[in-house]
This record gives structure tokens, C-alpha cells and sequence, in this order.
């Protein structure tokens, strides 16, 4: 079996309250910070995938709990920004996936997927494509 090997980041965005973003990037696992002319984002900085936690560790339950990344980080967007979150990687030259997601202040989301393209293909050419694949 292969090891994934991706990166993820986002664009830079404006938040309501640095200091409470700063603390929260801080608490997420494998996340750097990054801050460009008063804007901010963030990229992944995990040793083993290179893509965005999907988790993070509770004290109290001792254990990981799941968390929906673009649901908190909507919380602290203002109302005239958008957040891109960007992950593309490959396993060898077997699987190469990418997906980005924008989200907004209220929580509302834009996902497209590297895969989607299939999808598209075949609804405009009328041929199903065969996967880029092993």
C-alpha cells in the first residue's frame, strides 16, 4: 500500500476578532498560521498526509473528536470575505485527488472536486470517461 501525500491551505481572509482566530489555529492540529497585509489563513503542516484535520484531541473525553473545519471557521469570518480551502495530493500514481470548498460568515459552503470533471464529461460529450486510475 502507498503512502497519500498532499498539501492544503487557504486563501487570505479577513476574520472579526484576530486574536480569537490566532487562538483557534493555534488549538487545530498540524495547522500553521499565516497573515498577509492584515488578512489571514492558514495551511497544513501535517508530517503524515499534508491535508487539513478532520480532527482534534478532547481532554475531557480523552480521545479525538470529529470537527467540521469549515463550519468553525465560518464563525469567524466578517460578512464582506470568503474562505477558500484548497487540498490536492496523490497516492503514487495510482489515486490524484483535489477538492477545494469556499465558505462564507454564515456557514455556507461551495465544494468541487477534482472528480466532478467526470460528471462533466460525460454530461456534455455523452461518453463516461474511464477513471485516471490503478
Amino acid at each position: 500500500m502507498a503512502n497519500f501525500y498532499g498539501t492544503a491551505r487557504t486563501n487570505y481572509f479577513k476574520v472579526k476578532d484576530a486574536e480569537a482566530f490566532k487562538a483557534w489555529v493555534e488549538d487545530l492540529p498540524s495547522v500553521v498560521l499565516i497573515e498577509k497585509d492584515g488578512l489571514f489563513g492558514f495551511y497544513s503542516d501535517c508530517p503524515d498526509s499534508g491535508t487539513f484535520p478532520s480532527s482534534r484531541w478532547d481532554d475531557e473525553k480523552e480521545d479525538f473528536v470529529e470537527i467540521d473545519l469549515t463550519a468553525e471557521l465560518a464563525e469567524f469570518l466578517t460578512d464582506d470575505t470568503i474562505a477558500v480551502l484548497m487540498e490536492a495530493g496523490a497516492e503514487k500514481k495510482r489515486y490524484i485527488s483535489a477538492w477545494a470548498q469556499a465558505v462564507n460568515h454564515k456557514g455556507e459552503v461551495e465544494t468541487i472536486s477534482l472528480f466532478d470533471i467526470y460528471g462533466m464529461a460525460e454530461e456534455r460529450f455523452g461518453i463516461k470517461p474511464t477513471p485516471a486510475e490503478y
